[in-house]
């Protein structure tokens, strides 16, 4: 899996930060756990309440050392499928056209991508791994596209190009490229999250690079709370937290130009690439951050409504009443301006 920010957003520069606040008492044998690391090209985080090594042993438990191995296995099986920087993965080998057959995980992503794609009229699209690399955000090297090189790339995007019929996916065309940094990340903290609860851990957090599932509550009967950055002026600027969510049984992921953003005639804009046109459109909504019940459904449709736009983006939340959103864009003066799904509103916490 390829969870460095920039291709899973659509070629465009983003943080998607979520600080998760954990802090809280602990009930009588519980003890708090801690993972922090770097993988697949991001940090994850996460925070769980278990027994002891000694009490799990006793009552032949899983215990905390077997959970960090298990939890590294997901890691490695889902980049064995997903990555684009492991050139012997399986999405390099069905890119470049080694093989046609897929795995679990592959088709998983795929089955979910899909339906986001067919949910949001194609605003998500895994088929634009050529432009990612054209326009060289895959490696962070960018340039301007002419017009005939992005019509020729063109021709072989669209979801629509792919089919998966059993363990064997067809391309309409080999140059086809894919890249599933839109949910991918999302797919993986699932996955931790389910491992957690099959092994009856229910009180947990799981934070990678950005995608966030809360299960529970606190062993002290509060909600896991998490915090949203404000877009910021530039890149140096210091990163600003007014906003948090209370989250029980529920994901939050951030898709936005938080850093990356041009202004044109006093108004911000993001430069998000559309998959319908391969190019840039102009875009007032800088910041989506989706709830939903799971993370890798939060993830793919806060991209989707990153491409969307502030419009749109409302529009289709009035016709998915399940999903719900915190929206910062840029208004008609240039300031920035916070839209958040009423179903949210008993769960924000505003910080000074």
């Amino acid at each position: 899996m390829d969870v460095r920010k920039i291709p899973r957003l659509l070629f465009i520069v983003l943080l998607s930060s979520l600080i998760v606040c954990c802090s809280g008492r602990k009930e009588p044998g519980l003890q708090k756990y801690e993972l922090n690391g770097m993988t697949q090209g991001t940090y994850y985080h996460i925070v769980y309440y278990h027994l002891s090594e000694t009490d799990c042993e006793k009552r032949n438990i899983i215990t905390p050392i077997q959970i960090a191995k298990a939890i590294d296995s997901i890691f490695t099986v889902v980049d064995n499928s997903l990555s684009l920087w492991n050139p012997n993965s399986l999405l390099n080998k069905l890119n470049h056209n080694m093989t046609n057959k897929v795995d679990k995980v592959f088709k998983d992503n795929y089955m979910q991508a899909k339906h986001i794609s067919d949910m949001t009229g194609g605003m998500l699209d895994i088929t634009i791994g050529a432009l990612v690399r054209a326009y060289g955000f895959a490696y962070e090297k960018r340039r301007e596209l002419l017009d005939s090189e992005i019509d020729s790339m063109m021709m072989y995007v669209g979801y629509e190009k792919l089919k998966l019929k059993g363990d064997t996916l067809y391309k309409s065309y080999p140059q086809t490229q894919m890249d599933f940094n839109a949910v991918a990340q999302g797919y993986t903290t699932d996955q931790i999250s389910d491992f957690l609860k099959r092994h009856n851990i229910s009180s947990h957090i799981v934070d990678v690079g950005g995608e966030v599932y809360a299960s529970g509550l606190k062993p002290d009967g509060q909600n896991w709370r998490v915090a949203v950055e404000q877009p910021s002026d530039s890149m140096s600027s210091e990163r600003v937290f007014n906003t948090l969510i209370k989250l029980k049984n529920q994901s939050i992921v951030t898709s936005g130009n938080y850093r990356k953003f041009y202004v044109e005639k006093g108004i911000k804009y993001s430069h998000t690439i559309n998959p319908k046109t391969g190019r840039p459109s102009k875009n007032t909504l800088l910041s989506v951050s989706i709830v939903a019940n799971t993370a890798v459904m939060a993830d793919g449709l806060a991209t989707a409504c990153m491409v969307m736009g502030l419009d749109k983006t409302k529009e289709f939340l009035d016709e998915h009443p399940q999903y719900a959103a915190i929206l910062i864009y840029s208004d008609e003066t240039g300031d920035l301006k916070t839209y958040v799904s009423p179903t949210l509103e008993d769960k924000i916490e505003k910080v000074n």
